[in-house]
């Protein structure tokens, strides 16, 4: 599905996600990237399975591909302001791609005690977690 921009899809339920989405939002000082969460785009995502869609985010190009996780970072990348170049690098160094899916893994196993999350119904009683 093609669409006029890059879009972003995350968990909106993923701490380190949504603070992603905003430090994308504070980068793209062009508009380029539409953000949304994968909760409210599933028509965008019809080839990934149900049970894998919450596992990574997603980018959508503008001619609709999809690419996810790890593999999604140069599409990202090319998004940006002045990120084209960087993005075709990033994409074709293998040694490169390494990294960012290690990192990538890294931080997926890790996200939901990366960033700190309220416990809104505990927030009466001043916990926070």
């Amino acid at each position: 599905m093609a669409t006029h921009e890059y879009v972003l899809l995350f968990d909106r339920d993923c701490g380190i996600c949504s603070a992603m989405s905003r430090w994308i939002r504070a980068f793209d000082v062009q508009g380029r990237i539409r953000l949304s969460t994968i909760q409210s785009s599933r028509e965008l995502l019809r080839e990934i399975p149900d049970g894998s869609l919450l596992d990574a985010f997603h980018m959508v190009s503008p001619r609709g591909e999809v690419t996810t996780g790890g593999d999604a970072v140069p599409t990202l990348i090319e998004a940006l302001p002045m990120g084209a170049g960087l993005g075709r690098i990033v994409r074709g160094s293998r040694g490169l791609m390494s990294r960012v899916h290690a990192f990538y893994g890294f931080l997926t196993r890790f996200r939901d005690r990366l960033v700190c999350r309220v416990d809104f119904a505990a927030t009466s009683e001043g916990s926070v977690h």
